[in-house]
């Protein structure tokens, strides 16, 4: 009986392995619930492209994979009937044992050793490590299995020479093939942190592998994705965090790249801010210009209108850039307003706030050479021009530093943004702490 119940295990562990190495388009794996083997017949199942094996053999597959694996490899060589598994045997017990259970280190490292010794291929790697997610989505040992992979592709520069004249094209392929994994793992399961972790860092690599326009176009493309994914999914911290990424991102597009932002998301960023502006002016404020004015300035003279003061050190400032960064973010915080107006009580949307404000509030810092320190604003040197030193911190002059950025526009105009929309959301406890927040940490506290 025990011959006969090993004979079949063994049967669904080659039935597994066939399935593997004979569907090239597997997207999917699965545990099928069945209790018993009414059917007699083998519990592997492949329906279009979906590989499922059910329920009843789990366990007996498992311990049998996974004792011959732990007995005949190097794991525990203290064993003295060890004996060395020719290749495909080992792969199609470690192909089934990492099936059911993805979270074996030492198994991934075994598959490891396999590719470098060139008895795994990595194409069909990355299509095993998918497998894997799509029933586990957030194994981290898959992930990052997966990276280790792609890594000596693009690390090494032979994914370029592998394909010759297809490079283009299958860059583009393997860089949407990626995403998508991404997609589905974080559609699969919320706050999905390795997911995310992964797409940043597949990102970051692929800095190095592309050029910078063809890189800008990606950036684009993904803070669509990211608004897109936010705005329907509005409690996964994770992808909240990757949208900051995105953010920065876009600081330093091109004026080419930056037309085709706006067109892309259908927005004009310039009109985002002026809005926010005129809607938030301080009453006891004098402007001197109005909105149709406004709209008629150049980044030069809304960065002057904006900031009141130059900054405090001679070198030049880039005002196209700075006053792009404070257009995204006016968006973004715009953005966030309307969501928390939609859903309520939603504690990542807050902490997501608290970064917008914390990327203008420090940009207008280094605007005008300022850091806070001990809870007051000092001067500090630029490192360009070493024009200015730090300053005493006595009461007198550390008020007349923190003048500059207190009597700009722009810092009012946020200041009375903030104080109504706090008012407005007076039901709502995280309100209470975003303003304590503001206080407290960015040292408002007199200002609020």
């Amino acid at each position: 009986m025990a011959d006969e119940k090993q004979a079949l295990v063994e049967k669904i562990i080659k039935d597994v392995h066939i399935v593997l190495s004979n569907t090239a388009e597997l997207y999917a794996f699965d545990i099928v619930p069945v209790e018993t083997n009414f059917r007699n017949k083998s519990p592997v199942m492949c329906i279009e492209n979906c590989l499922g094996l059910e329920s009843w053999c789990v366990k007996q597959v498992y311990l049998h994979s996974y004792t011959v694996l732990m007995d005949k490899m190097c794991f525990k060589t203290q064993r003295k009937s060890r004996q060395v598994l020719d290749s495909e045997t080992l792969l199609r017990l470690l192909n089934v044992t990492l099936l059911i259970n993805p979270d074996l280190s030492v198994l991934w490292n075994k598959r490891r050793e396999m590719v470098q010794e060139l008895l795994l291929d990595k194409s069909t790697e990355l299509k095993f490590t998918r497998l894997v997610l799509s029933r586990k989505p957030k194994c981290n040992d898959a992930f990052a299995h997966r990276r280790w992979i792609l890594g000596t592709y693009l690390n090494s520069g032979l994914f370029h020479y592998m394909f010759l004249g297809h490079q283009i094209n299958t860059m583009e392929s393997l860089i949407n093939t990626e995403l998508s994994v991404c997609d589905l793992t974080a559609d699969k399961c919320p706050n999905n942190y390795h997911s995310w972790s992964h797409r940043l860092w597949f990102i970051n690599k692929l800095r190095n592998s592309i050029k910078q326009d063809d890189m800008h176009t990606l950036y684009i493309k993904e803070y669509n994705f990211s608004e897109r994914w936010m705005s329907k999914h509005v409690s996964d911290f994770s992808c909240f965090h990757y949208r900051q990424f995105c953010i920065k991102n876009t600081y330093n597009l091109s004026n080419l790249s930056w037309k085709t932002f706006e067109n892309s998301l259908d927005i004009n960023f310039r009109k985002v801010l002026l809005c926010l502006l005129v809607n938030n002016f301080p009453k006891d404020m004098t402007i001197q210009a109005s909105e149709q004015d406004l709209v008629s300035y150049s980044e030069e003279n809304l960065i002057q209108f904006l900031l009141s003061y130059n900054n405090s050190c001679s070198c030049n400032v880039d005002s196209v850039s700075l006053c792009r960064k404070f257009e995204i973010l006016c968006y973004e915080l715009t953005l966030n307003s309307e969501l928390l107006r939609f859903y309520k009580h939603h504690e990542s949307m807050w902490y997501h706030r608290r970064f917008i404000l914390h990327e203008i509030i420090e940009m207008m810092y280094d605007h005008f050479g300022l850091f806070r320190h001990n809870g007051v604003l000092v001067r500090k040197s630029c490192k360009y021009c070493k024009t200015t030193d730090l300053r005493q911190k006595q009461a007198k002059i550390i008020r007349s530093h923190g003048d500059c950025l207190y009597k700009s526009v722009l810092f009012q105009v946020i200041i009375k943004h903030e104080k109504s929309f706090i008012q407005e959301r007076n039901d709502d406890n995280h309100a209470v702490r975003h303003e304590k927040y503001l206080k407290l940490i960015q040292g408002l506290n007199n200002l609020m």
